[in-house]
């Protein structure tokens, strides 16, 4: 993992963030309501393409329970 972390590959990442934004347009990557741009993170787990838990943070430190992550596995 740390392989990746030389100039040029720095300078890869952000060049295609760079044609991410100009190609999709710097508005379409704003979530579209204001409240969503303070969410502090959450976890998600899938079984391919099916949700089987979700929870969002409320705050700092509101992570999900890990009986809660083992309980869906």
């Amino acid at each position: 993992m740390m392989g990746r972390n030389d100039q040029n590959s720095l300078t890869a990442i952000g060049e295609a963030y760079k044609t991410a934004a100009d190609n999709i347009g710097i508005q379409n990557l704003a979530p579209k309501e204001i409240k969503d741009t303070l969410r502090q993170g959450g976890t998600f787990v899938f079984t391919g393409d099916t949700l089987l838990l979700e929870h969002y943070d409320s705050k700092v430190g509101d992570n999900c329970l890990i009986e809660d992550i083992l309980d869906v596995l």
